[in-house]
């Protein structure tokens, strides 16, 4: 897996019923010297982005940490807290599924500074980490 940490510069969503891709370009807003990275989001991922872009929620601005593969297809979405925990991982149960994995808040981060997840959530995102990542 690869990483990018920043946010979405820009994006477009396609669902037609049978597909849904959400085509993501990520920039750093404090680094302009860092290139950005263009991904693609299939199925649930792609669903999470298209609707967050489409609110004022403070998660949407906070620079993540994106993971992806080689062939620029996105797995997941973490949300960095104020501590090493993540406050917040945004996954699928697989790569076209449309079932959303959550850990963390289920609601959108409404904060620019969020603290980490409670300890059961992280405790659930390790066991899913360790059999799908």
């Amino acid at each position: 897996m690869y990483k990018y940490h920043g946010t979405v510069f820009s994006f477009s969503y396609e669902d037609n019923g049978y597909k849904t891709i959400a085509d993501i370009v990520l920039g750093e807003i404090s680094d302009r010297e860092k290139p950005p990275v263009r991904l693609t989001a299939h199925g649930a991922l792609a669903g999470y982005i298209n609707n967050i872009e489409m609110t004022d929620a403070e998660e949407r601005y906070i620079q993540s940490n994106w993971y992806y593969d080689s062939n620029l297809f996105l797995d997941r979405i973490e949300v960095p807290s104020s501590r090493h925990i993540p406050a917040k991982v945004i996954a699928q149960a697989d790569f076209l599924s449309d079932e959303l994995v959550l850990f963390g808040p289920q609601d959108y981060i409404e904060t620019d500074s969020p603290g980490p997840m409670d300890d059961e959530q992280y405790a659930g995102w390790l066991r899913y980490r360790a059999e799908h990542c």
